[in-house]
């Protein structure tokens, strides 16, 4: 089992999106914006979450919130991202295109997070 800490997020979502894309934030930064994502993990799926210790099963939507996160902040800097390919998603243009994209992350994200709290239940029926 591989344990993440936001330290380790914050390095995913540079990886993902390309340190030189995120020049304008800073590494403490990127830290602080996993650590506020985590929290709100935490306070949505009501699990303890620590900053040191994101289990494997909240690691995808730690990233994706924090990335949304990101993709905001550099919106709101007015830094932008020209092109941005997530897997099967593929994104060009300016800054308009980190909101679209921003906003697709974080409904992917919380809807992992539902999938999370979903409970089986399993009736057993006795026969006569």
């Amino acid at each position: 089992m591989v344990i993440f800490n936001t330290g380790s997020v914050a390095e995913s979502v540079g990886n993902i999106l390309g340190w030189d894309n995120l020049s304008s934030i800073s590494g403490t930064t990127l830290i602080n914006m996993a650590s506020q994502e985590v929290n709100y993990i935490e306070q949505f799926t009501t699990d303890a979450i620590s900053d040191d210790s994101i289990s494997e099963k909240y690691q995808p939507a730690a990233i994706d919130l924090t990335m949304s996160k990101a993709l905001i902040s550099i919106d709101a800097q007015a830094g932008g991202i020209s092109d941005v390919k997530l897997g099967d998603l593929s994104v060009k243009g300016g800054n308009s295109s980190n909101a679209e994209l921003a906003k697709q992350l974080r409904t992917d994200a919380i809807a992992r997070l539902k999938e999370l709290q979903r409970t089986v239940r399993y009736k057993r029926v006795i026969g006569c």
